[in-house]
């Protein structure tokens, strides 16, 4: 018997190609007048329970967790997780504007970036955007906006660290900065272009 997330995941699927299918009028739309699919805080589905409190919260949060982390961390869970599909299943959903709150880790001596809302992600940036290009070569006339903020503990060279990964993965995908805003959608189809990072 499907339960209803597997419901809905099913009928996500039916979204995954929504761009593919826009009328070429609207190509020449601008991108600001267009209402994009987006999920609010993308990668809170694998949020790590055991991680430490982002150096981002208040001291009183942090103290709390602290003193009462068996009643705080529930809590905080609860709050913190906003969604439930994976970044790939969201993509299939339709979802086209991801909103990645990237960090790094204080305790961690490696250049590995994170994804944040109040607490860590299980999973490393790097691996999470090599997954969205293995979407995006598999549905060669979608664009993805990658929202990148945040950036709790990331120091000049580990912001430039995501830089290079960004451009490393995505390559001749990735939207120049200097593109128009007008006509968007048809420039990024007639060059192929799949990524735009704001």
């Amino acid at each position: 018997m499907e339960g209803p997330l597997q419901t809905s995941i099913h009928v996500c699927h039916e979204n995954a190609q929504w761009m593919s299918k826009l009328p070429e009028k609207l190509w020449d739309t601008p991108l600001f007048n267009l209402s994009l699919p987006g999920s609010h805080d993308t990668m809170t589905y694998c949020l790590d329970k055991n991680s430490a409190v982002s150096g981002n919260e208040s001291k009183l949060v942090k103290f709390l967790n602290k003193c009462m982390p068996c009643i705080v961390r529930p809590i905080i869970m609860k709050w913190s997780i906003t969604q439930v599909l994976t970044v790939t299943e969201q993509l299939e959903a339709g979802v086209r504007y991801l909103d990645f709150r990237i960090a790094h880790k204080s305790s961690d001596p490696s250049t590995n970036l994170y994804f944040v809302h109040m607490v860590y992600t299980t999973v490393i940036v790097q691996d999470i955007l090599w997954e969205v290009l293995k979407w995006l070569e598999t549905h060669p006339q979608e664009v993805v906006i990658l929202a990148c903020r945040n950036f709790d503990g990331l120091t000049k060279k580990l912001h430039c660290h995501l830089i290079t990964c960004i451009k490393q993965i995505f390559q001749c995908k990735l939207c120049p900065r200097n593109v128009s805003m007008r006509s968007f959608l048809r420039f990024l189809k007639d060059d192929a272009l799949q990524c735009v990072v704001v």
